[in-house]
């Protein structure tokens, strides 16, 4: 239990994962608007051949279904006239405005009624049974169940003043209130660690952008249509342990395990602050990491220089990270090489994911292959090494947070670039 609770605590801290619930809310409150007026507009009308049914005076009952069912329609009148992207401060209300209605309403009932009566034990159940739908109903927005309670709550209290015959139902009513706000809690919980998970599971097959989409979107999206493959400008950046094999054959597998996790825990970490817009995509084999940045031709500047950004903290801030927090011995290099390439879900069917196909993939790795080969050199250096290109050189050379890495022109040594010219940079205390 106390881990449950934990687990809890720390998912409602997490930045990332309330900033992706904040993107679902955003996202489909505009169409959830639409769906509950609906939904309440089409039950109000269908429970008003009962009120002639159940109750020998319908009187009170029809003309307050009829002003709830000409308040339904007018927001709908709304909602068809502002469109699909009203304002939050428009949309939230309409949100909560069937939910509110409905139990305002039975409150009005409760506040008239005669516990004497005959009819009163249905009307008693009618409004338990309103209360958990009308909590249910909007238990995946926090701000409008809140919203809900405190003014369910506060007309109940009213009724009960005017009304003191009625005082112990309402305070069961009022208790039954809490009780569902608990299940909403819980429920709203679960429906987050579903986002999170989708998230989490679509990051290993898409870039960033489209996994965040499709994870907060309740719609049927086309992911073959919405990132469709086709060439991209990309900068991509290839990186692994220096001798990986000898610390995988000399320490437990499970601890290998644990470092491994500590060590792309706090390289996602970093690349989720990152200013990319999600339009990278990031995949990793045991040590092996492997980055694509990418955008259309006129992004060219704006991808070298998140790429840059990023590499930069992999081989300085992050890199003094990772040794403290994960394993002093671990030491990486850094491969980075500009160019198109063909970005879209590649792969056997059934089994796609995100991939680029073209030069530039390959040099990045040849690319971390020639900065292990400037290591063997440079034994001292415990930094990342950075390999790269001459156009992101050129750009680096604008970014002012290269100004303290040692920069070194090289010409490739490493098979297949050798008629590159490159340049090195690593980070100098």
């Amino acid at each position: 239990m106390s881990s449950y609770l934990k687990n809890f605590s720390d998912n409602y801290k997490n930045e990332r994962n309330i900033d992706l619930y904040c993107d679902w809310i955003d996202n489909n409150a505009p169409y959830y608007k639409r769906y509950y007026t609906l939904l309440a507009l089409a039950i109000t009308s269908l429970l008003i051949p009962f009120d002639f049914l159940l109750y020998d005076s319908p009187e009170l009952y029809l003309s307050t279904r009829a002003l709830l069912i000409s308040l339904y329609i007018i927001q709908l009148c709304i909602i068809f006239k502002i469109g699909s992207t009203p304002k939050k401060s428009m949309i939230y209300p309409m949100i909560l405005i069937p939910s509110a209605s409905y139990n305002i309403t039975y409150s009005i009932f409760l506040m008239k009624a005669d516990p004497s009566e005959q009819y009163y034990l249905l009307l008693l159940l009618a409004t338990f049974f309103v209360v958990i739908i009308s909590h249910l109903f909007i238990y995946k927005f926090y701000k409008e169940q809140y919203g809900l309670l405190i003014i369910s709550i506060s007309c109940l209290f009213i009724a009960s003043i005017y009304n003191t015959s009625i005082s112990q139902d309402i305070l069961k009513l009022i208790f039954f209130h809490l009780i569902c706000l608990c299940i909403c809690i819980y429920y709203r919980y679960q429906f987050m660690l579903f986002i999170i998970n989708k998230y989490d599971h679509l990051s290993s097959l898409l870039p960033n952008k489209y996994a965040k989409l499709l994870s907060v979107s309740d719609q049927n999206l086309d992911i073959n249509t919405i990132f469709p493959t086709q060439e991209y400008y990309a900068v991509c950046l290839c990186s692994d342990w220096r001798d990986y094999q000898k610390i995988s054959n000399t320490t437990k597998r499970e601890k290998v395990e644990k470092m491994l996790e500590k060590f792309y825990t706090i390289i996602y970490k970093e690349l989720d602050k990152s200013n990319l817009n999600g339009q990278y995509y990031a995949d990793w084999t045991a040590d092996e990491l492997f980055i694509i940045f990418y955008g259309n031709n006129d992004e060219k500047e704006k991808v070298r220089r998140e790429a840059l950004n990023f590499t930069h903290s992999l081989a300085t801030s992050i890199y003094m990270d990772i040794t403290a927090k994960v394993d002093k011995g671990i030491m990486y290099d850094i491969g980075l090489s500009s160019g198109n390439g063909l970005i879209g879900l590649q792969g056997p069917k059934n089994y796609k994911k995100t991939s680029i196909t073209g030069d530039v993939a390959g040099n990045s790795k040849r690319f971390e292959t020639q900065a292990k080969e400037i290591r063997k050199s440079s034994t001292s250096n415990l930094f990342p090494i950075i390999v790269m290109d001459e156009k992101l050189s050129k750009t680096a050379d604008e970014l002012n947070i290269y100004s303290n890495l040692k920069k070194k022109n090289i010409t490739g040594t490493v098979k297949d670039i050798l008629d590159f010219k490159l340049n090195y940079r690593v980070f100098l205390k």
